[in-house]
């Protein structure tokens, strides 16, 4: 009885490792292999005590049994690797689109480009109904994107591009199965018996299409991203990256000469990979990772005065220095005699409007590891080990925002000093920073961003609408008006003035100027407008910008005033 009891359990356990391992993602292979290789083990237990060994009648003859049960497990590994690949993560490794984080590469199944070059894509729209990406077809079938905007540059980040031999990014690529029109099951059958272009659906995304081009264009010829997202739907109004590229030159020109028009794709292609282009492929919005710097100072007053019991918000002070640690580099602040502005004790509000980089780095030692980091994930960002859970654009391919890089690193008091006030290893993007904006904008709680409001098909009728969906409330109600009262407080008296452009719509934010190791800081700022009655929430980055109170700011305001103008003249 024990020995059948023993079996059944090692047998539950192989089949256990063997299922978790099979409903591992691709990206977790090593954990799929792990577990088939340790399955392997009661695996081969069972074979040489359940099956029959009848000849067991000298050595020989039991050592070709047991090759015969050690070459049975190996093709039983084999069968189930090909199991994973073929069936049960086919289509998402069909489907698959990676990313080269230094260039910007994409990497996608060409064989889909191709299959879908005799079909009619859907178009993409704005908000408002503008065409943004549509197709033409020629006589002889074949397909081609075309861009009936005035600057398609702008919206390249986003929607991406198809092409046969580069394969397909953005929009079109995660979105592909409603563009090209495979979303159907019967589609595929009737396209194996009919030479017409079949017509995909159509994506209407929640970008407008003037504030876009609008933002691209206040960018200029700067490197650097802007993200505006309506802080209660989650909503993205615009998201610019700079430098981009013209899709057109990537899409074939189906009246050309086939030899020649290829000529002229590689020709673009290898331009955009060139290292003096600056990586126009990347979506630096989503895929770029940045210090924060003192716009992360908006987080860390949210854990003070979340626990304002043990980080005590409002009896603080702002020396020239502090010093955090024992033999560890002090912290100081960026503007001498800060403490003139702020008082001495300061407030919560007075710190945060003038950018107390000491202040700061009391709170987070006040706070402790712990609960820092607890109060940071509410808003978004992770540590390393929890990077799938991480607020994310899923129509889009985006990167998490790091709290650090190295395990343990929050351990020591320096290191949770310098993050407190933006510095240390943390690694963000501007989605998330803009999510930050948003959540204190919508009263604290933390929305789902997302691009696609709905798809429709050559009927309008609806395939797919988005959901509205919190995440969670990141901060009390009570302490997010207090966040926002020292947001506005920070334009109006401290040193984001420079976002107030025009006095055309009241706006509340915080600077930042993050350091790297070039030596020129990258600018930041994230606001939003109205300040009694948010609409917009705003993040804008600048690539070695300077000081974030100075081209951040300026910048921010300009976007919001562009935004009021465009979405709500």
């Amino acid at each position: 009885m024990t020995k059948f009891v023993v079996h059944r359990v090692l047998l539950f356990a192989v089949v256990g490792m063997v299922g978790y391992g099979m409903s591992r993602p691709p990206e977790q292979e090593s954990v799929w292999l792990w577990c088939i290789w340790l399955a392997c083990i009661p695996a081969g237990y069972l074979a040489f005590a359940e099956i029959p060994l009848r000849l067991q009648v000298n050595a020989v003859q039991r050592s070709l049994q047991a090759l015969t049960v050690i070459m049975g497990l190996g093709f039983g590994m084999l069968s189930l690797e090909l199991l994973r690949q073929q069936v049960v993560w086919s289509q998402y490794l069909a489907d698959s689109v990676a990313v080269n984080a230094e260039t910007g590469e994409t990497s996608s199944n060409v064989r889909h480009v191709m299959a879908a070059n005799r079909v009619h894509r859907g178009s993409m729209r704005d908000r408002d109904g503008t065409i943004i990406v549509d197709s033409v077809v020629a006589p002889d079938g074949r397909t081609a994107r075309t861009y009936p905007v005035e600057i398609p540059a702008a919206f390249a980040p986003i929607v991406g591009f198809v092409n046969p031999r580069y394969g397909v990014s953005g929009i079109e690529a995660t979105y592909a199965d409603y563009l090209s029109g495979s979303r159907n099951p019967l589609g595929h059958v009737f396209r194996m018996f009919r030479d017409d272009a079949v017509r995909g659906d159509d994506v209407i995304l929640t970008i407008d299409a003037g504030l876009q081009q609008a933002v691209y264009q206040l960018l200029g010829n700067r490197v650097g991203s802007v993200v505006v997202l309506n802080p209660r739907t989650g909503a993205v109004l615009a998201m610019a990256s700079a430098p981009s590229f013209d899709p057109r030159t990537l899409t074939p020109d189906i009246n050309a000469d086939r030899a020649t028009d290829q000529a002229r794709l590689d020709t673009a292609w290898q331009r955009l990979l060139q290292s003096d282009a600056n990586q126009p492929l990347l979506n630096r919005a989503l895929q770029g990772r940045y210090p924060p710097g003192s716009t992360f100072k908006i987080v860390t007053a949210a854990a003070a005065l979340e626990h304002a019991g043990v980080a005590q918000p409002d009896d603080i002070t702002c020396p020239e220095t502090f010093q955090s640690e024992p033999g560890a580099p002090p912290v100081v602040n960026a503007v001498p005699n800060l403490a003139a502005q702020t008082g001495n004790p300061a407030s919560m509000r007075s710190i945060v409007a003038f950018s107390c980089n000491t202040a700061f780095a009391q709170y987070a030692l006040r706070l402790g590891t712990s609960r820092f980091v607890a109060s940071a994930e509410r808003f978004g960002f992770v540590t390393p080990q929890k990077q799938r859970a991480a607020v994310t654009l899923t129509d889009l391919q985006t990167v998490s925002s790091l709290l650090f890089v190295d395990e343990g690193f929050l351990e020591k008091p320096a290191a949770i000093a310098d993050t407190g006030f933006g510095q240390g290893q943390l690694l963000v993007t501007p989605l998330q920073m803009a999510l930050v904006a948003a959540t204190v904008a919508n009263d604290g709680v933390l929305m789902q961003p997302y691009l696609v409001e709905r798809v429709v098909n050559q009927q309008n009728a609806p395939l797919y609408s988005h959901i509205t969906r919190p995440v969670r409330r990141a901060v009390s109600s009570l302490n997010a008006v207090r966040l926002r009262d020292a947001m506005r407080y920070a334009v109006t008296d401290g040193f984001g003035t420079a976002a107030q452009y025009q006095n055309s719509i009241s706006v509340a934010g915080k600077s930042g100027t993050a350091e790297n190791p070039t030596g020129i800081p990258h600018a930041w700022f994230i606001a939003y407008a109205p300040a009694d009655n948010p609409r917009y929430a705003v993040a804008v980055m600048l690539e070695y910008g300077g000081e974030g109170s100075n081209a951040g700011a300026t910048l921010a305001g300009q976007v919001l005033a562009a935004a009021a103008q465009t979405i709500d003249p």
